[in-house]
């Protein structure tokens, strides 16, 4: 364990370091000057060109590459051109809205891929397996802002059952959850499905049906912990994919999040929001994939790592 450990945390440090480097490049990539950002279109020249000798802008390539650096390891995202503030305050702020986002709809992907994946394996080829197969395939296909517009319209705006976004109140949190989880609650199914299926044609499941152990208990006992190791990692890069901010899905539900928050950014033209954003959003990938691997070992003793 401390040798993968170790291997896994020089690789998350370079691929860091290569998302870092990326984000440094989008500075050159956008033809806004960032002193003007800062100043105002209405600033002088004078005024353009002292922000621009306080910020280093004319240093060379390579010293403002190493500083970018060092302040992104210590933690200092860079000021934020369109709300003048710090990256890091503005990211800290949006944070937990997206936690609750992203906790809120694993928990829908949970519920409805788990159980729907582990009656398709029990009933495969039957008629509850074709039919989660059409409705999971149906999910996948559907891009999930549209169903987002399609539920927004039909529960909120004309039956009225739930507010048309923000996050005032608590039931604020349902329509966006369900929208981010549908998908990969349908993936989950199909990814459960086939490891059930694996796990039920098995020698194991075959002495337990022997020994008169009833099918239920075998399916959501056996059958699940077994079949839980592949989930796991999706789930892990599912999560890390909603806190790093689901963009359209926040937008459409204006949700306060670092979705919204990229979104706004990249309307704004404000690079260092936007590159604190993927740069959080990375870290977060990274280090849950990392976690999801290290958990498979406590939920499937055959997995070694």
């Amino acid at each position: 364990m401390s040798r993968f450990l170790l291997v896994r945390t020089g690789g998350i440090l370079v691929t860091l370091l290569m998302v870092v480097t990326f984000t440094f490049a989008l500075t050159f990539a956008v033809p806004r000057d960032p002193a003007r950002s800062v100043v105002g279109p209405k600033a002088t020249d004078e005024q353009v060109a002292f922000v621009r000798d306080r910020l280093g802008l004319d240093d060379a390539i390579h010293v403002q590459f190493a500083r970018y650096v060092g302040n992104v390891a210590q933690g200092d995202l860079g000021y934020s051109y369109s709300q003048r503030r710090s990256v890091t305050a503005i990211l800290l702020d949006r944070l937990p809205y997206t936690m609750l986002l992203a906790v809120a709809a694993i928990g829908v992907q949970l519920v409805v891929g788990i159980p729907l994946g582990l009656l398709s394996a029990a009933r495969s080829g039957g008629v509850l397996d074709r039919v989660g197969l059409g409705v999971s395939l149906l999910m996948i296909a559907l891009p999930p802002f549209w169903v987002g517009l399609v539920l927004l319209y039909l529960v909120a705006y004309r039956w009225g059952l739930l507010p048309l976004g923000g996050s005032d109140i608590p039931s604020g949190l349902v329509l966006p959850a369900i929208t981010m989880g549908l998908a990969g609650a349908a993936w989950t199914s199909r990814v459960m499905r086939e490891a059930a299926l694996e796990v039920l044609a098995g020698d194991s499941v075959r002495a337990l049906r022997a020994k008169g152990m009833p099918p239920r208990t075998i399916i959501f006992k056996h059958c699940l912990r077994s079949a839980a190791s592949p989930v796991l990692t999706m789930l892990a890069i599912d999560f890390g994919f909603f806190l790093g901010g689901a963009v359209l899905i926040e937008s459409v539900f204006a949700w306060p999040g670092l979705g919204l928050t990229s979104f706004q950014a990249m309307q704004q033209n404000d690079v260092p929001l936007l590159m604190g954003c993927v740069i959080v959003g990375s870290v977060f990938v990274l280090l849950l994939n990392l976690a999801a691997d290290a958990a498979r070992t406590l939920v499937d003793p055959r997995v070694r790592l």
